[in-house]
């Protein structure tokens, strides 16, 4: 009885367990056209190999049908083939998964050993992998018929030319280069030249393959980020839809094409673009259709695409099986006729056009950000697809609260060509799938995949993923609601440690960046710095917060803080949290807002974190000239109200962060992913260390902007752990490693603690 009840006491939940944890892609489940077989995408980290593994499990779903049907039948089916790769340090190392016509090949991106994407088909009835493109092309994009019948987008060669050319002059040109690419260039560092998004497309038609020049100009056709994802090869193989930037935006264009509201960093500026520009992420763009033969390059819309201008969504296209039509999503259209209305001036989500007619088909207008958030109805459209055979009903997939659920609808075209939204159902007939399948999860439930028969309505687990997970002790995880001053209302995800007692007065950690209620998410939102459970494994309770809405505003700081002081006034109110020992975690956008408490907030935050994000600083706007079609710039100046140049300085010594680091009495953990983000973190971080308050700068050499490698990820997320156990809880980990950052800390804290009694001595002076 000793010996059961030993082994009945579960360990506590840690940074390795978060990192070995398999987790089902976005989407989890693909159907085969012809819905026999499904795949289902998973990731995980390799601790020993030091490096993410993805993996595709292939199901047969007459064996799922029958394990569903025959109770006595124990044992879940198998999967008919498992794809798994580990290749390269930082994931995912499979993307862009998807089922061919034929319903008997999957192709997808898979990483080389260099890093590279390259386009692999996996064929079912031989087992077999097969590489469709040469290791050193990066693909950045594709769309496939089959093994000889397909278009991708490379990165471009000039890119890497470029480099290689800089590494060996001894006079370079830097005006108009972004400080970035002139101290941390890319001979020296090549990791940054997949940063870049320049392309050029290729085609293989009936196996022959080429680069596709443009027959206007004899050149290579350029792809930017917006064209690589609406790569859109036709049934015949012969024509490609896509997007290109503009060489010219008319000026006409900056009023019949407007943001979604006036005060929007994002919108259409009149005047020239560089179509070969290596970045082109922010440009202008409209779509196209493309004749493989000939180079011959026809626009559809006449319009540009909608997200430059901030009406946020996908550009995805897709052809009808018979060629006749195109789906386009996120897109204007021109204005049929002078004085069009404001609902016609709107973006199109999703727009029809006829392959061999210039008629264009609206089926449904976006609703766009206001200033207080977003318009009734507003959801983001990730595409839209034809059904499997079908050119009269479309699938529109969209996501909602926050981005973090996806949903799908129809619409159905009738015989006068009108279209209406109908049923999410995109089968008929002998095509009808029976069986559905999807990842049952919440916040106290680990991923299950689970399979529902479609007309009794019979539910069994397929495939438990993380079998360990019932040795180890999870904290519990509630949805907590409360409103800020001015009434608005907000959610979060409260992780209360294990053994918690009410009244106990833990102390919080305050998480930023979202939370999805429907899912399992044990970090957190983001892997990067974020460590829920973890934190609360060490008797830490974290809430983890929805952002408001409000965003590109100077509403959008102060929006946040209020946020987090109602949460903390109301958790301290009912008893569950300490208010003096409180901190917060910024991540990438966050970063902003982290800052904004620290130097704004009523809360007396006891530590604080930021990891590799924007900090509306004066240095950073300067040293990100030039990057990004400037970008940043333009954001600021609108969350800031005004340039920091003559009066506008002004505004930004009352409302930059970077201009009042004198108010942080919080110790401030800043991680750096990778050099150039050493430079952009680098002025709240000196600014302290003049001020002589506690700041520990800490850099992760070659880690990506989100954490997939394992060692990376056990930097952060354990340094994140260790940070807010020693500030909130005067807490040490044991590991004689780690007796350095200890040393540090220490060290900081007799400062601290010096600072604050010669505070107190001085005649007049208050704490904030």
């Amino acid at each position: 009885m000793v010996g059961h009840a030993y082994a009945a006491v579960k360990r506590p939940f840690t940074v390795a367990d978060d990192i070995r944890l398999t987790l089902f892609g976005n989407p989890a489940v693909t159907f085969s056209p012809d819905l026999r077989y499904f795949v289902v995408e998973t990731q995980r980290g390799l601790l020993k190999l030091n490096r993410p593994e993805s993996a595709l499990r292939i199901f047969r779903t007459g064996d799922v049908i029958q394990f569903l049907r025959h109770p006595e039948i124990v044992r879940p089916p198998l999967p008919v083939w498992i794809v798994r790769k580990a290749s390269f340090k930082n994931g995912p190392i499979i993307t862009s998964i998807r089922w061919l016509p034929d319903s008997r090949n999957i192709a997808f991106l898979a990483k080389t050993g260099s890093g590279n994407d390259q386009l692999v088909l996996a064929d079912l009835k031989s087992r077999t992998l097969h590489n469709l493109t040469p290791e050193d092309q990066h693909v950045t994009g594709f769309d496939i018929r089959d093994a000889k019948q397909f278009v991708y987008s490379v990165l471009s060669s000039r890119i890497r030319e470029k480099a290689i050319h800089d590494g060996s002059a001894t006079h370079v040109v830097a005006t108009g280069r972004s400080l970035d690419s002139l101290i941390f260039p890319e001979y020296l560092y090549s990791d940054k030249l997949r940063h870049h998004d320049l392309s050029d497309l290729w085609a293989v038609t009936n196996g022959r393959r080429f680069r596709v020049r443009n027959r206007a100009t004899g050149r290579a056709i350029p792809l930017h980020s917006f064209g690589q994802e609406a790569l859109a090869l036709s049934p015949d193989g012969h024509s490609v839809v896509t997007a290109l930037g503009v060489s010219t935006i008319p000026p006409e264009w900056e009023t019949l094409y407007p943001p979604s509201m006036p005060s929007s960093a994002y919108r259409i500026r009149a005047g020239k673009q560089e179509p070969e520009a290596f970045d082109g992420i922010r440009f202008v763009s409209e779509y196209v259709r493309i004749d493989l033969d000939s180079g011959t390059v026809t626009p559809l819309t006449h319009a540009p695409l909608a997200h430059a201008t901030g009406w946020w969504g996908l550009p995805q296209a897709d052809w009808s099986f018979d060629g006749k039509y195109i789906a386009l999503s996120n897109t204007f259209l021109p204005p049929a006729k002078p004085g069009i209305s404001e609902e016609m001036n709107r973006p199109c989500g999703i727009a029809v056009v006829s392959s061999d007619s210039p008629l264009v088909t609206c089926l449904e207008h976006l609703k766009g950000q206001t200033q207080q958030g977003y318009e009734d109805g507003y959801r983001y459209i990730a595409g839209a697809r034809f059904c499997h055979g079908n050119n009269s009903r479309i699938t529109v997939d969209y996501l909602i609260q926050n981005y973090f659920v996806k949903r799908s609808i129809s619409y159905i075209r009738f015989h006068d060509g009108t279209w209406k939204s109908g049923s999410d159902d995109c089968g008929s007939g002998s095509q009808k799938q029976t069986v559905d399948v999807s990842v049952r999860q919440g916040p106290n439930t680990p991923p299950f995949l689970v399979a529902t028969e479609s007309g009794t309505k019979e539910t069994r687990d397929i495939w438990d993923p993380n079998p360990e997970l019932k040795g180890i002790q999870l904290s519990d995880v509630t949805v907590f609601k409360w409103k800020d001053k001015v009434g608005r209302a907000w959610t979060g995800g409260l992780y209360r440690p294990p053994g918690y007692a009410p009244n106990g007065k833990y102390p919080l950690v305050i998480q930023t960046h979202g939370f999805d209620e429907s899912a399992f998410s044990p970090a957190g939102i983001f892997p990067t710095a974020n460590a829920a459970q973890e934190l609360a494994a060490v008797g830490v309770v974290v809430l983890q917060v929805h952002d408001c809405p409000i965003r590109v505003s100077q509403e959008e700081s102060a929006c946040q803080v209020a946020g987090y002081e109602a949460a903390v006034e109301q958790l301290s109110a009912q008893g569950l949290v300490d208010s003096e020992r409180v901190g917060i975690i910024g991540f990438s956008r966050t970063c902003y807002y982290v800052l904004s408490a620290l130097t704004t907030s009523s809360i007396h935050f006891k530590a604080a974190s930021i990891t590799d994000g924007i900090d509306a600083g004066y240095m950073q706007y300067l040293t990100l000239v030039d990057a990004g079609g400037n970008e940043n710039a333009h954001a600021t100046d609108a969350m800031i109200g005004a340039a920091p140049f003559g009066d506008g300085l002004q505004q930004w010594f009352r409302r930059s962060p970077a201009f009042n680091m004198s108010k942080v009495t919080a110790p401030l953990q800043v991680v750096a992913l990778g050099l150039p983000s050493v430079l952009q973190l680098w002025e709240p971080y000196a600014a302290l260390r003049f001020l002589n308050k506690p700041v520990d700068l800490n850099m992760l050499v070659e880690a990506t902007h989100v954490l997939t490698n394992p060692g990376d990820r056990m930097i952060s997320q354990g340094g994140t752990v260790d940070w807010f156990r020693f500030w909130l809880k005067g807490e040490e980990d044991s590991d004689e490693a780690k007796a350095g950052q200890y040393a540090r800390w220490r060290e900081m804290r007799n400062r601290e603690t010096s600072n604050m009694e010669a505070a107190r001595r001085e005649p007049g002076r208050t704490e904030r």
